[in-house]
């Protein structure tokens, strides 16, 4: 007799589940999009909205607690400097396509001339 496949299914932590909740809740968002963008089906995110509803929603007791180091966060910039940085690498990138150009100008020239030189060359 042929052996049945355990099958996997994902657990997830309460706070992603509150969190994903959330989400669906904001006016302009649908739950479906919210679910496709969390890799989840929509039925489930329904679910979990209804048992947060009643106060039901749990993490499942077969979860094992990670002990993850809590994420740095970074610190926050002033919005003026976020832009002055911006417009820095900017500045830089236009220098490199600026001299990537003559160079490409050059090689261009050189090409053409070779050409020219053979033309004369054959006759």
């Amino acid at each position: 007799m042929g052996q049945t496949k355990k099958r996997h299914y994902d657990r997830y932590t309460l706070e992603f589940k509150e969190q994903a909740v959330r989400l669906a809740d904001h006016p302009n968002v649908t739950a479906m999009d919210i679910a496709d963008s969390l890799g989840i089906h929509v039925v489930m995110l329904y679910r979990w909205r209804m048992e947060l509803k009643n106060g039901t929603l749990r993490e499942n007791k077969h979860m094992k607690k990670s002990n993850a180091p809590p994420k740095k966060q970074k610190p926050r910039t002033d919005p003026t400097k976020a832009k002055e940085d911006e417009l820095l690498a900017a500045k830089k990138r236009i220098k490199a396509l600026e001299h990537s150009l003559s160079s490409t100008q050059e090689e261009l020239d050189i090409l053409k001339k070779a050409q020219r030189f053979f033309e004369k060359t054959k006759r």
